[in-house]
């Protein structure tokens, strides 16, 4: 995968398609593969960049700790880098926060924004705890003990475990680190409030979630409320990982979101 400096550092990324540009963000501790089961489809109305984000993938890994405004100043220095003045943008899980807060700062530099199992705060309760669980494992144990584990493998769907594209996940998981999966954590916890700012998004944009997501559906009704142009779909029988376990149903509420705003 071709590769761009940005912020002095080595961000990789996946391309492919032509059309108008769309950045694909991925969440905590995966890479531009977490799109694959979307990315053909989209390639056939955009040119998808999907970015391997600071200390994921094959993206530089620099000492941490990350905060979420990181990987926003990232994204906008990757927009620069590539000469793109304004994209669409689909984030999943920490990369819907990051979209949240880029948009809030750069909507100038934004079409449509896409959210999947997005939050616009800091994990807390139950949900800071699976965090906060995985991260001492990885620390005591290492990262192939964070992916054998109940309490990691319980939020992902089954073809993320089995089938063709199982052992590709895993490989690509095993590249994070305990230091990287320390520093990542760390910009979930230190997540800023944005609850009170969402009214500064002034792009259409889209939330997807599942309805069994154990955290990120708590701010499904805030983003809604918020956010001046908002529309929202939950899924019916998925979790935190609707790309997968849903795609068609996404892939549907995405379709009827681009043509009810085109540009």
């Amino acid at each position: 995968m071709p590769t761009v400096s940005v912020n002095g550092l080595n961000l990789s990324y996946l391309v492919q398609g032509a059309g108008p540009p769309i950045i694909l963000s991925h969440g905590f501790q995966n890479s531009g593969f977490a799109f694959t089961p979307i990315l053909d489809r989209l390639a056939d109305r955009f040119q998808v960049f999907a970015l391997d984000k600071r200390g994921h993938g094959d993206s530089d890994k620099p000492p941490g700790p990350y905060r979420i405004q990181d990987f926003a100043n990232d994204l906008l220095g990757f927009l620069d880098a590539l000469g793109l003045e304004k994209v669409d943008f689909l984030g999943h899980s920490m990369g819907g926060r990051t979209g949240t807060l880029f948009a809030i700062e750069h909507s100038d530099r934004l079409n449509r924004l896409m959210l999947v199992s997005s939050s616009a705060g800091a994990p807390s309760g139950a949900y800071r705890e699976h965090f906060e669980v995985l991260h001492q494992l990885s620390i005591k144990e290492g990262m192939e003990a964070v992916f054998n584990h109940h309490e990691f493998r319980r939020l992902l769907p089954p073809k993320m475990l089995e089938g063709p594209l199982a052992e590709e996940y895993k490989n690509r998981f095993l590249k994070n680190t305990p230091e990287t999966y320390a520093a990542t954590a760390n910009a979930l916890f230190t997540m800023p409030d944005l609850t009170g700012r969402l009214s500064e998004i002034s792009v259409p944009t889209w939330l997807c979630y599942g309805e069994n997501d154990p955290g990120p559906l708590d701010f499904s009704d805030i983003y809604l409320e918020r956010i001046p142009n908002c529309t929202r779909a939950i899924l019916p029988g998925s979790g935190h990982f609707p790309i997968w376990d849903a795609t068609e149903s996404l892939m549907e509420g995405i379709d009827e979101f681009l043509t009810k705003f085109p540009i």
